[in-house]
């Protein structure tokens, strides 16, 4: 997606990616790994090494602080003028939400633009955890801040259920609180949790 953004410049041209996990890799793994996905077309192998030239990879843990020191010194030495802003996308584990952004607010806010920090769900397992995730991000960041997103409600078919009920005559009388019970949608995709067993017990579409 990432390289969909870039490829069609619209993306700041000086934007920098920079990947975070514990995964002990180099970037040049990173770039053989994402192969597969990038779709690729005649006429834009020049545009995919400068994509790669700007982007560069870190591992460290989720809860020392001394880690996003280091990734604090490695994104500042990319940002050479006069306003850098820091996008951070949490694509992790509700578990670590609270050590992660902790680290980020102490060690990795920007001093020269804004920070923003994108949450990808879930948002918590149930209402008393949203609510103890929405009062610690609150107490690090301003609302403004924060973005919330859960990318399975960017499904095409979730985003046409209000155009298939309102559109159709034979649906819109009958499909209200009165005559449905319950909504179940499924996604059926090729692959399992390829790893991810035990994130799925406590939280996501599973759950």
């Amino acid at each position: 997606t990432i390289w969909y953004l870039y490829r069609d410049n619209l993306l700041p041209r000086h934007t920098k990616f920079v990947g975070y996990a514990r995964t002990k890799q180099t970037i040049s793994e990173v770039k053989e790994k994402c192969k597969k996905y990038m779709k690729v077309r005649p006429g834009e192998e020049e545009k995919l090494k400068e994509f790669w030239e700007a982007n560069e990879y870190f591992a460290g843990s989720y809860d020392k602080r001394i880690d996003y020191e280091m990734l604090n010194q490695l994104i500042s030495k990319f940002e050479k003028g006069p306003v850098a802003n820091r996008i951070f996308y949490l694509a992790v584990p509700p578990t670590v939400f609270e050590d992660v952004t902790v680290n980020i607010r102490n060690a990795c806010v920007s001093i020269k633009g804004f920070t923003r920090v994108i949450i990808e769900k879930p948002f918590g397992r149930d209402d008393e955890s949203s609510d103890k995730l929405s009062g610690h991000l609150a107490g690090l960041f301003k609302e403004e801040q924060i973005y919330r997103i859960d990318h399975y409600l960017g499904k095409e078919m979730v985003q046409n259920l209000m155009t298939i009920r309102f559109a159709n005559q034979i649906f819109s009388p009958s499909w209200n609180r009165e005559n449905i019970a319950s909504v179940l949608i499924s996604f059926k995709e090729p692959f399992g949790t390829e790893g991810r067993g035990g994130y799925f017990d406590d939280f996501g579409i599973i759950r």
